[in-house]
């Protein structure tokens, strides 16, 4: 499938990384607000076509979704979405680390620990995650700006997974799981 063509559902379809599925299939009811599910609009993106197409690339999105604010540090309920092979990827603004953003972030290959899935690494602290699960892993992409001098003086010493988030479409709206 050509990058930035054809439907959101095909490009989530057969081959999507496991727990990434179409709001319909989850069991969603049509109305997007229900209480029974956690699917919400994505407000901030129109189309499908506003999703990363570049490989690798980290791109934050505003998502305007309520679950997703705070006030002091994610205003807007902003998430990092990131385009992988045939994949991508949604995941926490932040590391869960040193709770700094990861629209630095690298996005590297798939390695041993990971198995079929790519590994993204904090540029600030480098605690490296499985992109697909956001399983912390112990293997290293980097020292990040500041190697250890900034964990330590920075991160939150949390060895916390970092959250992902599955998206999808319905009726031609962008929509995430906050599940």
């Amino acid at each position: 499938m050509k990058r930035g063509r054809g439907s959101f559902g095909k490009e989530f379809g057969e081959g999507k990384p496991a727990g990434l599925k179409s709001p319909s299939s989850a069991g969603m009811s049509d109305s997007v607000g229900s209480s029974s599910s956690r699917w919400v609009p994505v407000q901030g993106v129109t189309s499908i076509m506003d999703l990363p197409t570049e490989e690798g690339k980290v791109m934050l999105m505003d998502t305007m979704a309520e679950a997703l604010k705070n006030g002091a540090t994610n205003p807007t309920g902003a998430v990092a979405v990131i385009k992988y092979g045939p994949a991508t990827y949604c995941t926490a603004v932040a590391c869960s680390s040193c709770k700094i953003p990861l629209n630095k972030a690298k996005i590297l290959e798939p390695n041993d620990e990971t198995g079929r899935d790519p590994r993204i690494v904090c540029d600030f602290c480098a605690a490296t995650f499985n992109l697909r699960t956001g399983e912390r892993i112990t293997s290293k992409g980097g020292n990040g700006i500041f190697g250890g001098i900034a964990k330590a003086l920075f991160a939150t010493q949390s060895s916390d997974n970092l959250k992902v988030y599955a998206l999808g479409e319905k009726d031609g709206k962008v929509l995430i799981n906050l599940d």
